[in-house]
């Protein structure tokens, strides 16, 4: 879904070739009040005469939006407009509730290139997967409070939105096939392609970033455009799509694609009409490289001690 990367800009090996542009997404910014005219200060020092300096602002902006339904596996992504240097106060000030009830979680920050001057990102998840058919409220009442040494936020979120099914999707290299489960019951069972050993497909717990965009895509002996049923999964260009020009290795168990996952027109559609952003996706034994964080929304792939850390920010300190 986009032409940069989050965090440390990782290129897929196994990625589809493609020319789509950066993921369209819609980003909800509320604030908790009227924006200030001033920026939060440090107290002055009792041992200096010199007024203390004021704090830079940061500000947040979210890329989830109000209103929307996800899939079970999409993290909450905020993206801040200086690198913060401590995360420890926006940690213990965000309180997330489903249903109405507190779920506990963590921020875990990387570098970004999303959006021109917001040099990081955040995205704040729990230990597991989101509950299945629950309402989602999350407030980060950061305004005012350190954001590390000279650093201070100038604005407060919420966001509301809808986790749906829990709706996973099995990618299985082996037998060449995806299998999908709704609420743990099976629900579709597909011939699949994966990439071809020079273009390998990434292993491990990815995410729909994205759905519907109009792609070219090329590899060896091809050039499409108008790709169908396009459902993006990493920033290097892997999606679940429609692939009529490989029908005979899609229906042979022959890994050919240039690291996307191809299936019949039919099959495409299908799994379209019934995935959302936020689903996932695991690729248990795909032959590429580890999926990590910075290539999509691989939050899944880093285990809860890890990611208790903060990652390039401290959450502790």
């Amino acid at each position: 879904m986009l032409a940069v990367l989050v965090g440390a800009v990782a290129l897929l090996l196994g990625a589809c070739s493609s020319s789509s542009p950066a993921p369209t997404v819609v980003t909800v910014t509320k604030t908790g009040g009227a924006q200030t005219t001033s920026t939060p200060t440090e107290p002055a020092s009792s041992s200096s005469s010199k007024p203390a300096k004021p704090a830079k602002p940061v500000h947040i902006k979210t890329l989830n939006a109000d209103g929307v339904q996800y899939g079970v596996g999409m993290p909450v992504i905020a993206f801040f407009s200086r690198k913060i240097h401590s995360a420890k106060a926006l940690q213990e000030a965000t309180k997330v509730t489903v249903d109405g009830q507190p779920l506990p979680g963590a921020w875990y920050f990387e570098y970004s290139n999303y959006y021109r001057g917001y040099p990081i990102e955040g995205h704040w998840r729990p230990q597991h997967y989101w509950p299945a058919h629950s309402r989602v409220h999350v407030a980060i009442p950061a305004k005012g409070l350190s954001a590390g040494h000279g650093l201070a936020y100038d604005d407060s979120l919420t966001l509301d939105f809808a986790i749906g099914p829990k709706n996973m999707a099995i990618v299985n290299d082996a037998s060449h096939r995806i299998v999908v489960t709704s609420d743990g019951r099976k629900k579709f069972d597909f011939p699949v392609s994966l990439g071809a050993r020079n273009t390998p497909t990434a292993r491990g717990i990815k995410v729909i970033m994205e759905k519907g965009v109009s792609i070219c895509m090329s590899g060896p002996g091809y050039h499409e455009c108008g790709v169908k049923y396009t459902q993006r999964l990493t920033y290097g260009g892997e999606y679940l799509h429609s692939a009529p020009w490989n029908t005979y290795n899609i229906d042979h168990g022959i890994d050919s694609s240039n690291g996307c996952t191809n299936m019949h027109d039919k099959d495409a559609k299908t799994l379209y009409g019934f995935l959302e952003v936020g689903d996932v996706v695991d690729y248990p034994n795909a032959n590429g490289p580890a999926m990590q964080i910075g290539m999509g929304y691989g939050d899944w792939n880093v285990d809860w001690n890890t990611w208790l850390t903060g990652g390039l920010v401290s959450t502790t300190a």
